[in-house]
């Protein structure tokens, strides 16, 4: 009876306490002084809009139905100006994770040191992945890496910059970042409007520009409105990652799966319908807090998707791979298998090791691992039939085989192996330059050059398989939409720079045709903000010679 009632009593004062704090907070909030009577208005504001997985000329195509894209982009009266970039790269591979961590460092994945969602890494012997409840990830390999990112460069030309759902923040002012809640509450919606576990895109985008706008109870104070209020101020640089259309296009409406829909078809309705809206959301708030005509925007994309015509089981390659070689499993670790694939989509990464020495860092024996590895995969005839392309990791000067190493990869002549013995030396002629295997892809030369730019030696695969468009490694054969290829629907986009505040930097209606890439968003960004342009990016800067 004494610890029930002490139990009660100790719940009674936890709860008095938080009502205590809630009550500080909200008169905090209510009471403080409004200082955005003090703004300075008088300065540009950068406002990146990532539309994440949305395709090449979605917005273009459809501009005259999407009424509040078109007021942000030409203006009420068709008038204001803008910039647009309607052939934008991305890096490879087209993937969320290393597409988004090289636009928002300006590196390819082999210098950023995120070269893929997941990947193993020889030297630790683990398994890494990017994706985790806390999201700092990425952001820890980018200071192990001293790696600045776009809110880095922005602080340290003494401005300020606030992020909203992107995982990348290292160095940003303040972060809304999405948790736990945030994605269950996404799923459960998914469920009771879809049938589905799974995100909801309206929700996830709306609640996305409500956190951006407004916060709330906890996220007040890093909120536009809030920073308006409390500290006179907007940032210099917002960025507000929006995920839905990504997300529509994996599970889209069910009504649009029965009619067999293009990908264009479902982001086209998606842009209508939702996206549209939360772009005048956006211009609302800053036309009723008299910003607006400060504001310059950056509609951008980190990759687009194609439709999946066909779905192959994600463990296909395992399967075969295990009557001649070791996999990791509940009973045997990474340091005793001797080849390890990662989780694919359009792609797949098979990991080998030396089996004679046991050694993760010493390269496999051409011959003796991954030869046996090549023929296994290939005698698969539902992988046969899959593969576009195959690549053979180089070892530059670390592996003497009679044939010279010089480059990174070699690519390999599956038509010519299959109708040959197989012998050793029938596979030593099969390799041949990366460039040759690549050549009948639309875009062989972004394609090897990506490939090249993609990997450390610590991380590189020996083995890269690159399926046929639309044909992917999947888990959920009711996926309908997907990224990660190789392919134009994929890896070309389009960049809009819009707003009225363009008018004083950069005057004048702009076409850019010539090839950009995502790794140019930070060139870009300091161009219009007049910062120092930042040393060492790969990217470069498609607005020089624009601003007056």
């Amino acid at each position: 009876m004494k610890t029930h009632k002490a139990l009660s009593a100790l719940i009674y004062s936890d709860i008095r306490l938080l009502l205590d704090w809630l009550i500080v907070t909200i008169l905090i909030v209510v009471l403080s002084p409004d200082a955005s009577m003090a703004t300075e208005h008088e300065d540009t504001k950068v406002v990146i809009v990532e539309f994440h997985g949305l395709k090449q000329n979605i917005i273009e195509d459809n501009l005259e139905s999407l009424p509040n894209f078109k007021e942000l982009i030409k203006g009420s009266s068709d008038r204001q100006d803008y910039i647009h970039l309607p052939r934008v790269f991305t890096t490879i591979s087209a993937a969320s994770v290393p597409a988004c961590t090289s636009m928002y460092t300006g590196r390819y994945p082999q210098d950023n040191g995120v070269v893929s969602t997941i990947w193993f890494d020889r030297r630790l012997l683990k398994v890494r992945t990017m994706i985790s409840y806390g999201q700092q990830r990425i952001n820890r390999i980018l200071s192990q890496k001293n790696i600045p990112t776009l809110f880095d460069y922005v602080r340290s030309a003494g401005l300020t910059s606030l992020n909203a759902m992107l995982m990348i923040d290292k160095g940003a002012d303040w972060s809304l970042k999405s948790g736990v809640y945030f994605w269950g509450n996404g799923s459960m919606v998914g469920l009771l409007k879809n049938g589905r576990w799974f995100p909801d895109p309206w929700y996830m985008d709306h609640k996305t520009i409500s956190a951006v706008l407004t916060g709330h109870l906890f996220a007040y104070h890093k909120s536009l409105k809030g920073l308006l209020k409390q500290k006179g101020i907007i940032p210099d640089v917002t960025v507000i990652q929006l995920l839905g259309t990504d997300i529509d296009s994996h599970f889209p409406d069910a009504a649009l799966s029965q009619q067999n829909a293009s990908i264009n078809t479902i982001q086209t309705r998606y842009a209508q319908e939702v996206l549209d809206p939360q772009i005048g959301r956006l211009i609302r708030f800053f036309k009723n807090n008299g910003i607006y005509d400060r504001i310059i925007f950056f509609l951008v994309a980190q990759q687009g998707a194609i439709k999946i015509t066909r779905h192959i089981s994600d463990d296909l390659i395992s399967s075969s791979l295990v009557p001649t070689f070791r996999l990791p499993s509940e009973f045997t670790s990474n340091q005793e298998a001797n080849a390890i694939v990662m989780p694919g989509a359009c792609t797949k990464e098979v990991y080998l090791k030396n089996r004679q020495t046991g050694a993760w860092l010493q390269p496999p024996r051409l011959l003796a691992d991954v030869k046996p590895a090549v023929d296994l995969i290939l005698a698969n005839e539902v992988l046969d039939d899959s593969l576009n392309a195959m690549a053979i990791r180089q070892y530059a000067g670390e592996r003497n085989t009679g044939i010279p190493e010089t480059d990174s990869w070699w690519g390999f002549d599956r038509q010519s192996y299959k109708e040959s013995a197989q012998s050793d030396n029938d596979f030593l002629a099969a390799l041949i330059p990366l460039a040759d295997a690549f050549a009948h892809f639309k875009l062989k030369d972004f394609v090897v050059n990506g490939l090249i730019q993609q990997y450390s030696r610590e991380t590189a695969p020996d083995i890269k398989l690159v399926n046929k468009k639309g044909v992917y490694f999947e888990v959920d054969k009711h996926k309908y939409g997907h990224h990660g290829s190789y392919y134009p629907e994929d890896t070309v986009l389009s960049f809009w720079i819009a707003g009225p505040g363009l008018a004083s930097v950069i005057p004048g209606r702009h076409r850019i045709e010539s090839a950009a890439s995502t790794l140019d968003l930070i060139p870009m960004v300091a161009h219009i903000l007049d910062i120092p342009q930042p040393q060492g990016l790969d990217g470069k800067n498609p607005l020089v010679g624009l601003k007056p």
